[in-house]
């Protein structure tokens, strides 16, 4: 049902502008390191992590846009009522609309978190361990933190009128999210979604014999990548409980 209300409209168009606008940026910053010689810059992991970074700043600014267009349209012309009228009830509308967002804002982030690493590979780039880690890894973790953060734009975004307040809590959740790994303090990320990111990321970063940077995988980064879908889903239930009691007072 919730496709049948997006049929036509602008979000998709939405959506595929926000996917070619990540993937053309990923390309061009892989382009750059591809051009250097420097075999320290050269590694699947440096490639790789420059595009896992994006995560934790780009995630709550397009999750408060996508969002913000689905609560629009959700109450436009009295379209709530409408779909209430057919028995749709409010979680179960805030669930369909944050698996639709949702997906949409995690492609952003898997297509070139996917294609990287492997082009990379395939053009000579230094790969430490197993090609299928260094894509599965952060791609689930970019998958945790994108819901994460829609579900709780999207609370944001149907329980607020005022839509710009969402997209500027976005703006600024995105700044704080991708702040706390040079702060050294990625740790604090666990606390709300955008810092999920942070947090769980799984590359560490040194700083070679030469003074380059040098990016590999923590130890053991599949149990950051359990803690970062426990947290989506604690997430999820808060922001559920939110529209839950919102629909109670009404």
């Amino acid at each position: 049902m919730e496709l049948r209300k997006l049929k036509g409209s602008s979000f998709w168009w939405m959506a595929l502008g926000m996917i070619v606008l990540v993937s053309s940026w990923s390309g061009l910053a892989f382009m750059k390191r591809a051009e250097s010689s420097n075999p320290a810059t050269r590694t699947v992991a440096l490639a790789q992590g420059e595009i896992f970074q994006t995560v934790g700043l780009l995630a709550p600014i397009l999750a408060a846009l996508l969002t913000s267009r689905l609560a629009v349209m959700e109450s436009s012309e009295r379209m709530d009522l409408k779909w209430l009228s057919l028995g749709q009830s409010p979680i179960g509308m805030f669930l369909a609309k944050l698996v639709v967002a949702g997906c949409a804002l995690t492609l952003c982030f898997v297509i070139p978190l996917t294609w990287i690493p492997l082009t990379a590979s395939a053009q000579g780039f230094h790969l430490e361990g197993s090609l299928a880690e260094y894509i599965l890894l952060p791609t689930l973790i970019a998958c945790f933190s994108s819901m994460a953060v829609t579900t709780i734009q999207l609370a944001l975004s149907l329980t607020i009128e005022r839509q710009a307040i969402g997209l500027g809590l976005g703006v600024i959740a995105g700044l704080i999210g991708t702040g706390l790994g040079p702060m050294n303090m990625p740790a604090l990320g666990w606390f709300f979604p955008a810092g999920i990111s942070s947090a769980a990321s799984p590359f560490l970063f040194s700083a070679s014999s030469d003074g380059f940077a040098r990016m590999t995988l923590v130890t053991n980064p599949w149990m950051k990548v359990l803690t970062s879908l426990l947290v989506c889903i604690i997430w999820s239930g808060i922001s559920a409980f939110v529209i839950k009691v919102k629909e109670s007072d009404r």
